[in-house]
């Protein structure tokens, strides 16, 4: 007779962010963990103390995801503030289910909030309170192309990338109409 595995945490959190990953956070049980990993639920209530302790990891799962989304966009971009957006777009675009958990049903803060406002006083040397304007007003506009890519629209990384300048170089023009505009 085989033996049987002992089902660990970290297998019950793999198998719930394939689940979140496919099917959102509703999608999300002990009986659909149970499922993924061939077993009753009583791993899944022996490793947490109820659904909400293992939505509670996957939403760190989440975040984690979204920081290495991030992440890797620096150095491919024109700009670190440029890779914050694109970042975002192919995070709503490859990982649905936690873009919904994270940005649609918990409307989390910005993790790198502190960092893009480091990077625009830094490079582009915007005051504080205008780099928090600025940026405010571009993050309504990254939240609505991320929207449309999770609806599902046909909207490529360089179509992406193309709508990010346009958008950032009208922000610029808006935000400082005397200075010169550096990307002429």
């Amino acid at each position: 007779m085989a033996k049987k595995r002992k089902v660990t945490r970290e297998d019950i959190l793999a198998a719930g962010a394939e689940i979140v990953k496919s099917g959102g956070v509703a999608a999300l049980n002990a009986r659909a963990v149970a499922r993924a990993l061939g077993c009753s639920t009583q791993p899944v209530y022996s490793q947490f103390s109820g659904m909400e302790e293992l939505r509670a990891a996957l939403y760190e799962e989440g975040k984690a995801r979204y920081r290495r989304f991030i992440e890797g966009y620096f150095g491919r971009t024109k700009s670190k503030y440029e890779a914050y957006g694109m970042g975002f777009v192919a995070f709503a675009r490859e990982e649905r289910g936690f873009f919904r958990m994270l940005f649609l049903e918990e409307a989390a803060a910005d993790p790198f909030l502190e960092d893009i406002l480091s990077e625009m006083t830094a490079c582009y040397g915007m005051p504080e309170e205008i780099a928090r304007a600025f940026h405010a007003d571009m993050g309504t506009f990254s939240f609505g192309l991320a929207s449309l890519v999770y609806a599902g629209a046909p909207l490529g990384e360089r179509e992406t990338e193309r709508a990010f300048a346009r958008e950032f170089y009208a922000l610029y023009a808006y935000y400082f109409p005397q200075r010169p505009r550096f990307w002429e």
